[in-house]
């Protein structure tokens, strides 16, 4: 799995930026906020699925992993839209099924080369 450069340049500083958090907020859950604005910034970007074990992926309505399922895919190009980072610092691609309408959101570390390029 290629890890794209916006997450090399993010590790350095996410262990501090956890212990912090942990520190301010111990105890506090995050709320999650689904059905998030996507536009089609990335007229040619794609990839494939390249979730763990056999590669399926679950793609979802919002960009968390508690947003429900908006399907699931493996094997099939995706066709990319734009990308948005959530709260926890984790970016998530919108994505279209080749062939399909079907859409939704998946995480950018299962896809096989990092996810779109282009913010939403």
């Amino acid at each position: 799995m290629r890890i794209p450069r916006r997450f090399l340049a993010a590790a350095g500083v996410a262990p501090l930026l956890a212990s912090v958090m942990v520190v301010l907020t111990p105890g506090v859950a995050e709320a999650v906020t689904c059905g998030q604005s996507w536009s089609d910034n990335d007229k040619t970007g794609s990839g494939f699925p390249d979730g763990p074990g056999d590669g399926t992926v679950t793609m979802h309505t919002g960009m968390y992993g508690d947003c429900p399922s908006a399907g699931t895919v493996r094997g099939i190009r995706l066709w990319y839209h734009c990308y948005r980072v959530n709260s926890y610092g984790h970016t998530w691609t919108h994505v279209r099924v080749d062939g399909t309408t079907a859409k939704g959101w998946v995480y950018d570390a299962y896809l096989s080369n990092g996810g779109s390029i282009h913010p939403c």
